[in-house]
Order: C-alpha cells, then structure tokens, then sequence
C-alpha cells in the first residue's frame, strides 16, 4: 500500500466515523428519547395541538419591532399581529432611522390599528449594535406600561392568526421564560434552495434543539425572528445592556434568559419570513454579516472551521472521484466504500430539511456545493473584519 492511499484510507475513516457520530449520537444526551438534531422533529404546532389555548384574553403581550428600511414587509407584518384571535396585543415599531417610507407605513397603518405605537429611535450610540439598540428602546418604552409578556419580532415575519394564542399557552403550561421560533424563510429560488435548508441545518448542528430545550444543558440558542418571553425578566435590568455590541443578539439573549429559566426553541410553519434572497450576493451579505462573530472572532477557530468543513462535506466527494483513477484493488473498495457510505449519510442528513421546506431531493446532492459557498461566506466575513474593519450591514460597518 503505498503511502499516498495509506493517507486518503485513514482520511475516510476519519470522515466516516464523523458522520457516524453526526448521524446518531451529535445532540443527543438520551440516545433512546432524544430526537436526533437533523430529523426536524421538534415543531412548535407538534407540542401544541392547535385545540389548545387560551379562553381569555388577561394576560398583555407587547410587540417590539426593530425596523431600518423595511417598506416592503412591515405593513405585513403588522396585518398579522392585528389579525390574532388573540387581542390584548400592544406593538412598539422602533424606526431605526429609515431612509425609505417604513415610518409613514407604521403611520398609516396606525389609524386602523390604535394599538400601535411608533418610536423614532435615538442616534447610535458608540459601542452599540444598531438592532440592539433598536430592542433596548423598545423595551424601555415597554417596561413603562407594565405587559406580561414580549415578542421580539423582526419585521418581516408573519405569524397564522392562532399563533399568539398558543404560544401563551404553551408558555404558561410547560412553565418556560422564552419560546423562540424559528420563522420559514422563502425557498423559492434557485439560490434559495441551494442555500437556504443547509443554513437551518448548520444552525441546528451548532445549536441542536435537544440541548437547548434542556434544562441540565447550557446550550442555549433562539431565532431572532420571533423570541417570545416573560416581561419580568426585563423589569429590573434591560438585558440589552448587557450584549449591546453583539451581531448576534438572539443567541446571546438567549443565553441570559437561561440563566433565569428554562428556555425553548423549535421550528415552526406558523411563523414565515417574507423577506426573499434572489441572488447569491444577499444570501452572502447576511451570513457574512454575523458569521466571524459567531467564531469570537478567532483565526484558530475559523481554521478549525473551515477544517472541519472541508474534511466533512468536501472529501467525500474529492475521495470518490480520486478512486476513479487508483486500481481496483482492496484498498480502492475500502476507499469507495467508506466515502461512497459518508455520501450517503450526507444525503441523509439534509433530506428531512429539504421535505420541511419542500425543496426538490435533488439538492441534496448539491450540499458539498452549499458547504464549498459557507466556507467562502465565513471567510470573507474573517477577511472584512480584519482588513475592512468590519461588514456592512444596512449601511453600518460592525
């Protein structure tokens, strides 16, 4: 066996048992009871019956909505909360300094609506995230009124019309300080499709739904879209003062908010986002954006990342195509057969994403390509943070 093979060999088993572990064990506390992270089981509306709810209308829900330039999806939005069957509903819109008509919409929309109210949000402090900033005014203007409980929502997403109302229940009966829900993205185009599945895959590999919902782990994770939470959490110290300079406001939320209780997340098709990724450079601009903070800003860590990445979705592929050329020998069949099986067990993996989202099976095959972008994505947000200074997020630099 020559010393070239002997490498790629012990490569494959490396990627194999990786994907192993990622198929059946990565997640899980409980191999017997707990789900595994990929299979998308975890679904708010498989939780709570949609019989299940609350007969009366005591307990008060603010809105919070952080908006910078957001004309084609606030009004939305808006419709949507204004439509619950659910009624004792307030909404904050915080304006964070719009240039397009998002303010004149709230506007508009507030003489059908009284129970809107518009804040023309402060200039940004130095230090401060500007959607932070956006989130700590609206619950200081919150903590005013005394609610019992806030949705932090973006202003893309819309909720079905028995949502608020089961998710109040949900709250009250499993005894939880916060239900995050992570909303639907679009999964129309091309670029969409490709894209959009692996981002929700990765995010569940990063932050498997199992751990989070427990109460013994310290995993903790929401999806910034829709973060339902008890308002006394708020009451003496606005937690927003306390992650005022992260990108990645939702997770680090998150992680407060279960130091005081039990928290939850899942996924949902209640909750969808209408804001659409036509091309390759917006899906890039919005992974980007976040995706070095995510590894703390760390060049060992984004070398260990891309490592990682590489090794498991990209060898397989360039392990199988190599073989074509080896001789047919035992070790050509190892090699073929183990990467040959980590294939497989990629495809595997994605497939109940993909059926979540209704995207056709034959992307699946295309998720060392999605992986090959991701990398790229992670990358470039290293390099502008370190040459440019930060990215550019709706005309911030961070």
């Amino acid at each position: 066996m020559s010393k070239v093979v002997e490498f790629l060999l012990n490569i494959s088993y490396l990627v194999f048992a990786s994907w192993v572990y990622l198929i059946f064990i990565h997640g899980r506390h409980e191999l017997i009871n707990d789900d595994l992270f990929w299979s998308n089981k975890i679904i708010f509306e498989e939780k709570v019956p949609g019989n299940q709810r609350i007969d009366n209308n005591s307990d008060s829900v603010c809105v919070i909505i952080p908006a910078r330039n957001e004309e084609k999806t606030i009004k939305k939005t808006l419709d949507s909360i204004k439509n619950q069957n659910y009624k004792n509903i307030n909404v904050i819109v915080v304006d964070d300094h719009s240039s397009d008509k998002t303010s004149e919409i709230v506007k508009m929309f507030k003489k059908s609506f009284k129970k809107v109210e518009l804040i023309t949000g402060k200039d940004l402090p130095s230090g401060w995230v500007g959607k932070t900033w956006a989130l700590k005014q609206g619950v200081d203007a919150a903590n005013k009124k005394k609610f019992d409980y806030y949705l932090f929502l973006d202003s893309d997403i819309s909720l079905s019309q028995d949502l608020l109302n089961n998710v109040i229940c949900f709250i009250k009966t499993q005894n939880y300080i916060m239900i995050s829900l992570m909303a639907k993205l679009n999964c129309d185009t091309f670029w969409e499709k490709l894209l959009i599945p692996p981002f929700i895959f990765f995010f569940q590999k990063m932050y498997p739904f199992n751990l989070v919902n427990k109460k013994t782990s310290s995993f903790a994770a929401a999806a910034g879209g829709f973060i339902f939470c008890k308002a006394s959490v708020f009451n003496n110290d606005n937690l927003y003062n306390k992650i005022k300079n992260k990108l990645i406001d939702d997770c680090n939320i998150a992680k407060l908010l279960k130091q005081t209780g039990n928290i939850w997340l899942g996924l949902t098709k209640k909750v969808e986002s209408g804001r659409s990724y036509n091309d390759l450079k917006s899906i890039w601009r919005m992974v980007s954006r976040t995706a070095f903070e995510q590894l703390k800003h760390s060049f060992l860590l984004l070398f260990i990342c891309v490592l990682g990445l590489a090794l498991i979705y990209l060898t397989p592929i360039f392990i199988l195509v190599l073989s074509i050329f080896l001789k047919f020998d035992k070790e050509f069949f190892h090699l073929f057969f183990l990467n040959f099986s980590s294939f497989g067990m990629m495809l595997i993996i994605i497939m109940p994403t993909l059926n979540f989202y209704k995207v056709e099976k034959v992307f699946a095959l295309a998720l060392p390509l999605s992986a090959t972008l991701y990398i790229c994505m992670t990358v470039t947000s290293a390099l502008n943070y370190k040459l440019l200074n930060g990215n550019i997020w709706k005309g911030r630099k961070y």
